[in-house]
């Protein structure tokens, strides 16, 4: 691709996780960084990816850094971290803080689905939100990925300098061509992405056993951490019907998305789950899977047939017949994905940001 600026920009996208060791595979800093950088460095522009430990090795001057969920996770690192961005920004850099979790708001630590499904205190939680927000006066612009996600940030912030990027299928992706569905058997896919989904799980679980029940040639496939035990005996006692694979790196997560006749993305009616992305239906339609889900915001931006909503445990089970007598796979749903959002317009409007904050 033609590149629009005279002189590349040199940007530097910083995951802010815990382990600097992983950060590469973390489907977050995946969809919210490395997405938008491919795209970058495809226009041309000198793009690179760290961990924020390494943000001061740095030595070059940059032009942008995007920073994914920055946190001063103790004295020591606040110290450091508060220096290096106020240098970066005298230096002319513009800096972005971007999260696609309702985790800067310490108010809200109770909702968040660690503390929910008993993985992770409150005092600890209320804790790293408060780190995160901490961070957000060093910052030019925030970014999110949902507008619920928006509304939050914007009583932080100034208003006018947040900006909804939702998320997008990956850049990779797109020479991956949908396969389809030759079993005889009735593929229902749940891919828990974190082992904090079991009570989001729990909405599902009788309508689930009701249709396997009724329908011995339907199969559920469960790829990721979920906490078995906590499962109702009805579900137990269908385990022949129950498929479990343990989680994929993300290098094959491709593979799994793209398996099965339908999957299910529910969710807790949560304020925290409220600003959450519709992932889930971006994966699944990308490989022209539907998707039922949980009436999050987000999720509401696509349309039948791709995702069908689902209030109640009525719903769940009636869905789940529906797609059971319509099993055949529908060709649009991956086009109706790009038309949603891209990898390429994400880019383009970080470009935007950072061209606006230059006339500012």
């Amino acid at each position: 691709m033609a590149n629009e600026y005279p002189t590349p920009l040199r940007i530097l996208f910083v995951a802010g996780n815990k382990n600097a060791a992983k950060f590469l595979s973390d489907p977050a800093f995946i969809y919210r960084c490395q997405n938008p950088a491919l795209a970058l460095s495809d226009k041309g522009h000198d793009v690179t990816c760290i961990h924020y430990k390494e943000l001061s090795q740095q030595k070059n001057p940059v032009d942008l850094i995007i920073f994914h969920r920055p946190c001063f996770r103790d004295l020591k690192s606040r110290w450091l971290l508060s220096a290096e961005l106020k240098k970066r920004r005298k230096q002319g850099a513009m800096l972005i803080a971007d999260f696609d979790d309702l985790v800067f708001d310490p108010a809200y630590a109770e909702f968040s689905p660690g503390v929910i499904n008993d993985y992770v205190s409150l005092e600890q939680t209320y804790k790293t939100f408060a780190q995160h927000a901490k961070t957000l006066n060093y910052f030019n612009v925030l970014t999110v990925s949902t507008l619920p996600l928006k509304e939050y940030a914007d009583e932080r912030f100034d208003p006018d300098r947040v900006f909804w990027m939702p998320n997008s299928p990956h850049y990779l992706w797109r020479d991956k061509n949908p396969t389809p569905e030759s079993s005889d058997t009735f593929t229902v896919c749940y891919l828990p992405g974190t082992r904090s989904h079991d009570k989001d799980f729990a909405l599902i679980t009788e309508p689930l056993a009701d249709f396997l029940t009724e329908h011995p040639d339907a199969q559920l496939n469960i790829t990721g951490v979920l906490e078995e035990e906590r499962f109702p005996k009805r579900l137990k006692a269908l385990s022949k019907q129950i498929q479990w694979q343990e989680k994929q790196p993300y290098d094959n997560y491709w593979q799994v998305v793209n398996s099965g006749h339908l999957q299910l993305a529910p969710l807790q009616d949560t304020v925290f789950n409220r600003c959450k992305s519709a992932l889930k239906a971006i994966e699944a339609n990308f490989f022209n899977r539907p998707v039922i889900a949980s009436a999050i915001p987000d999720m509401q931006r696509f349309t039948q047939p791709g995702v069908q909503l689902a209030n109640s445990s009525d719903d769940w089970y009636q869905q789940l017949t529906t797609g059971y007598l319509r099993r055949e796979q529908n060709h649009c749903l991956r086009k109706q994905v790009l038309e949603q959002y891209t990898p390429e317009q994400h880019a383009a409007d970080i470009l935007t940001c950072y061209q606006q904050s230059l006339s500012q």
